[in-house]
Parts: structure tokens; sequence; C-alpha cells
């Protein structure tokens, strides 16, 4: 059964994805599902705060898009939660 990915509710994350395309909110949302259905496709960081770091590539209006999530994984109830994400865009 896949791990339910849940977000952090964040100033930071929710102003990131209200600034964020609806056309790369649908496909952001796609890889998210992904990482909930193998949770350990990030790598680990061992920091200050022990986490998990998840980044993929979008394509949108010719440009690349480089997203960066990190998240910490709760095996005992089965949930993703996101604590931050990141983003480049690169101008293709």
């Amino acid at each position: 059964m896949p791990y339910r990915v849940e977000i952090a509710d964040t100033e930071e994350n929710n102003t990131f994805l209200k600034n964020i395309p609806k056309d790369i909110l649908t496909k952001l949302s796609k890889h998210l599902q992904l990482l909930g259905e193998h949770p350990f496709l990030g790598r680990s960081i061992e920091a200050p705060i022990p986490a998990y770091l998840y980044s993929f590539q979008i394509t949108h209006a010719e440009q690349n898009h480089q997203f960066i999530v990190s998240y910490k994984i709760n095996e005992g109830n089965e949930t993703i939660y996101i604590t931050s994400f990141g983003r480049t865009i690169i101008k293709t």
C-alpha cells in the first residue's frame, strides 16, 4: 500500500505552491504520488535534522524546472511529510 503524502502547512510551502503555474502543479502532484509509492526514492542526509531529499525535473514552456523536496518518513502511520520545496528554472 502506498504511503500517504502530506505537505507541511507552513507559510513558505503555501507561498511556494501558490506561485507555481497550474500546469506544473499537476505534474508536481504526480511526482509526489510517485514518491508515495516509492518512499525511498530520495537520498538520506545527515544534518542537524535528518531528512530525505528527492529531486526531479519538469519541463514547461521551454523551461526546465528543477525541483528538490525535503521530507521525513513516518513508517508507523505510513506517511511522508514534505517539509520544504525548492525550485530552479533553467531556460532552454
